[in-house]
């Protein structure tokens, strides 16, 4: 099943015997995350669960948890947390299924599953932050993650005007995030990160939730880095959200910062696919460097004042 040394299997497997009382279960793997942590399903007399093994020194399932109980108490459906042992780091939950956003799609555009994603996102966005301590998407933070493409995508020898051009362009990206309204993000809604339950939105993998821009998991959804919706569906959906949110600003300027925010994670996420490529050994994200390298060149194109983007990319 697994090699001897996988000694945090063999203690999930214990700390689940005690659960259950006995070892009547069968243990399979669900999937793997681009961080330390690993699911794995959990079958037992017609019921099933998934197990989160989460290394305590390098994941923090506390907020895993109280993340979750604030979406449920909230009426956002994430998953149920059956068991814990923060201690240990591990998590029994509810199961939700196979099916991702990703796989519902199933190599369609289908703008009615995106209006539900949407509709939940309305609901996460009206979470009352104030009553919760998360941390804020700050200056620091935007700027540590922007700098992720100088340290790891960028060729070292880039010039003095284009790394001159490159700063003045993080500062706008930083302002453009948080002078827009700031509510709970999520910071990975996306298409692999929900699940479809009997044709509702799940929502997973929040535990690095922070308070940002209202267009943040936004633009994660709508300029996904695994798949690809053509520039009507975007503004499609655009639309739809700028409804159903009821925002204030005028669409052209709102657009705009949503444009803005999807660059900023664009630059980011060049830098961190290639970091879990060169630092991780993960190289299956390098396949998706040239849509999200395609999304951040658009926005060059789109606007004459990040036209240098052309050259640096």
């Amino acid at each position: 099943m697994h090699d001897q040394t996988d000694i945090r299997l063999d203690q999930l497997e214990d700390w689940l015997e005690i659960f259950f009382d006995d070892a009547n279960f069968t243990l399979s793997k669900a999937s793997d995350d681009a961080s330390f942590r690993r699911y794995f399903r959990i079958e037992r007399s017609n019921l099933s669960f998934i197990a989160m093994d989460a290394p305590p020194e390098k994941e923090n399932s506390k907020l895993f948890v109280e993340i979750a109980e604030l979406l449920r108490d909230n009426n956002i459906h994430a998953p149920k947390i059956i068991d814990k042992d923060l201690e240990q780091g591990f998590l029994l939950i509810e199961d939700l299924g196979n099916t991702t956003f990703l796989q519902a799609l199933d190599n369609k555009t289908d703008l009615n599953l995106y209006k539900l994603a949407i509709d939940e996102l309305v609901k996460i966005q009206q979470i009352d932050v104030a009553t919760y301590p998360l941390n804020q998407y700050n200056h620091d933070l935007l700027n540590t993650e922007l700098e992720l493409l100088i340290d790891w995508y960028l060729p070292k020898d880039i010039n003095q005007n284009s790394f001159a051009n490159l700063r003045s362009l993080f500062d706008q990206l930083i302002q453009n995030s948080l002078s827009s309204p700031q509510v709970f993000v999520h910071r990975d809604y996306h298409c692999r990160n929900l699940m479809v339950t009997h044709e509702k939105i799940t929502v997973i993998d929040f535990q690095d939730a922070v308070i940002g821009s209202n267009t943040y998991d936004l633009a994660s959804l709508l300029k996904d880095a695994y798949f690809e919706l053509s520039p009507f569906e975007i503004k499609t959906l655009l639309e739809y959200y700028y409804q159903q949110a009821n925002v204030q600003t005028p669409f052209e300027e709102f657009e705009k910062q949503f444009d803005l925010m999807g660059l900023q994670r664009h630059l980011k996420i060049l830098g961190i696919f290639k970091r879990l490529s060169l630092r991780d050994g993960k190289h299956q994200y390098l396949d998706d460097i040239p849509l999200v390298k395609k999304y951040a060149l658009q926005m060059a194109d789109k606007y004459p004042e990040f036209k240098f983007l052309e050259d640096i990319l």
